[in-house]
This record gives C-alpha cells, structure tokens and sequence, in this order.
C-alpha cells in the first residue's frame, strides 16, 4: 500500500513537471547536449504511460545518410538484444500451449547432434541464460566473410563438447541460447521464426512495420546504423552476427514498441499464467537485479520493479524501461554506437528521478555492456 501511494505521488509529480514544462525542457535541453547536430545519425527518445498516452516524444537526427531521412518516432532501428524478449514471448506461446513441454523436453529433442552435457539443458535454463552453453562469437571461425544465420549458429556449437558450467547452475549472458529458441520456434511450429513472430504477434498487436529481419527484407522508414570514426560517421549497418534472428534480429518503432511493451505490462498482472512462469524463471544475477524472459529485472530507489534491457549492435545502442507501477516506460534507440549513450542515459534517468538499485553502482548501460560480455 505504502509503494502504491509513493507511486501515485510520483506519477503526479512528474505529469504536474512535464504540464509545466520543466521536464520536457530539461529532456530538449539533453538531446541538444549529446545530439546537437541535425545532419548526423541520432536519436528517439520516447517517454510514455501504460496506457501508451505519450509524455514526451523527440527525434534528433538523420536515419539515412545517403538520402538525408530524419529520424521520428516512426522509424524503425535494429533492436540488438532488445529483440530476446520477442523470442521468449514466442517460446512462451508454444509453451502455453503445450506443445514444448518445460518439465521433460531436454535440447538434445530438438537438437539430438549436441555434445555432453548440454544435451540436458532446458528451455528454461536458455530464457534465463543459466545454460552455461558456449558462445557462439568464441568459435565463428576466422576469415569468415558470409554472415551467420541461426541455423549456422547450431552447427557451430554441436562439435562442441563442454559448457561454461553444470546447466542451471549460474547466470551467463548467452547470445547462443537465444538463436537456438528461435529455431525451436520453427521446429515445433512449422513455420520460419519471423513469420511465426509476424502471425502471433506483430500483426494482431497491430505493429504493422515491426519484422524480424531477413537480410532481403525491404524495411519501411528504416534507421541504417553508423560508426563514428575520426569525427566522420560511417556506414557501420551490419556485421558477420546481424543475421541471426533469436538474439538481435527485431526491427521497429519507438511508436511500434510502445504497443508491444503495453502488452508485457497487461501480461503481467498479477496472478496471470505469464506472470506466474515469469516470477518462476527468475534468475539472480547479483543481489540487486535478475533476468528472466528477455528482460533484466531491478527495483528503483523506492522498491518498485524496473524491467529493462538495452541493445548493443554494430551502429545502434538502444534502451527500453518500464517501471509499471510509476507508470512510466522510456524507449530510446539510436543509430550510432559511439559512447555517447552511457552519460546520456545517466542523465536522462536523473531527470526522470529513476534510481536503479544495482549492486556495482554503475552507469547502467556500461554495467549491462559488461554483463554482456559476462564480466559482471
């Protein structure tokens, strides 16, 4: 009751803040800061309720260098790691209805060419990344020019005889649990794992220019992905991993988000099944924050629930938040990956009065970089 009532008065405060101006001024202010020029690659930041009224909206930049395209909240960027918790909504969905079975399906069912120990491994322990399979990215072998696809992924690690750990064990951030869901998706429902994503949830969420990339995919209003490099940003779109699907392959909308994150927040109501296998599936990272379905999972400096992930690929570095009780959720994509974005989020959660309670007291986007590279 006591959290409830802070949060009301927050969600008061802050609409009474963006009414008046303050906030609004403070977030133009920021964007000018760290993205003051209108001719380079930029930003969307995107501040809204859970009823997807929009609090504040602001593109800065260009989405297309070649043909000078402005970025707005319609434009579609690369997600990276943000796109994990589409692939947990979907494995979720086949688990709803029983057609992959969490207490008896082993990976060695759908991939019986696996070696050792990870034969064992279950769905579950690849949500949560408590596998202890190998990365892939240790193992792609060198010289290769062609980018790899999740099917590529399986054949680099079925040779493969060992784990990081005893499966369910610990927590490591695993790019290759997330590729091999994506072809589970497609062994147990017949279909490719974009159109199963497009059939049962893009489309009926009504996000219409939202896909899971095919490299032949034409994307509608899309955001190319840009490296600065001695104070000249270059094309920096793809690299030999930005084909894969399961781990990084989604591509939408600061206003597209907004309806699929909307949906995370009505799913998890209390006492709903997804709520129930979300809680389930937790797994600490440290004491202060966990992971489960595709979302990293902490309190705020008042004991609310904070879900959030960020995105971290060749030219974009995105972040998404939720804070559902606050009434507050924040997307925000952008098509460079220079490092501007670790003071910039800073800053921005400072003027939104968003405290993250992690244990290495970190700039939040650094310390999930870190937990990435599983040197958290």
């Amino acid at each position: 009751m006591k959290h409830t009532i802070i949060a009301i008065i927050l969600l008061f405060n802050l609409q009474l803040a963006f009414s008046q101006g303050d906030v609004k001024s403070k977030l133009d202010d920021l964007i000018k800061e760290y993205y003051p020029k209108d001719s380079d690659p930029g930003i969307v930041l995107q501040v809204y309720d859970n009823n997807n009224k929009t609090i504040y909206a602001k593109g800065q930049g260009i989405a297309d260098l070649k043909s000078g395209r402005k970025i707005d909240v319609q434009t579609n960027f690369r997600m990276a790691s943000v796109s994990k918790q589409v692939t947990a909504a979907a494995i979720y969905q086949l688990i709803k209805e029983n057609k992959i079975d969490v207490n008896t399906s082993k990976l060695s069912d759908f991939f019986p060419n696996l070696k050792g120990e990870i034969r064992n491994a279950t769905v579950p322990q690849l949500l949560n990344h408590s596998s202890g399979i190998v990365d892939y990215e240790e193992i792609i072998p060198k010289g290769l020019k062609e980018q790899l696809r999740d099917s590529d992924v399986l054949k680099l690690i079925e040779p493969i005889d060992r784990v990081y750990f005893s499966p369910g064990t610990k927590f490591r951030y695993s790019n290759t649990a997330y590729c091999l869901m994506a072809l589970i998706v497609e062994k147990v429902s017949g279909q490719g794992f974009s159109e199963y994503v497009w059939d049962h949830f893009f489309e009926p969420l009504n996000m219409q220019n939202s896909l899971v990339y095919n490299p032949e995919d034409e994307i509608k209003d899309r955001a190319y992905g840009y490296h600065l490099k001695d104070n000249e940003f270059v094309f920096a779109d793809q690299s030999l991993t930005s084909a894969t699907k399961g781990d990084g392959g989604v591509y939408t909308s600061a206003n597209e988000y907004k309806l699929w994150n909307q949906a995370f927040i009505k799913s998890m109501e209390e006492g709903s099944r997804f709520n129930e296998f979300f809680e389930k599936n937790l797994i600490a990272i440290n004491k202060d924050c966990s992971y489960s379905m595709g979302k990293f999972v902490a309190t705020d400096q008042f004991g609310n629930s904070v879900f959030f992930h960020t995105g971290e690929s060749t030219g974009f570095n995105n972040l998404v938040m939720s804070i559902p009780s606050r009434d507050i959720n924040i997307s925000l994509f952008t098509n460079r990956d220079d490092k501007k974005i670790n003071p910039f989020i800073e800053e921005l959660l400072n003027i939104l009065d968003i405290k993250l309670m992690q244990q290495e007291k970190k700039p939040v986007f650094k310390w999930l970089s870190e937990t990435y590279a599983n040197e958290h």
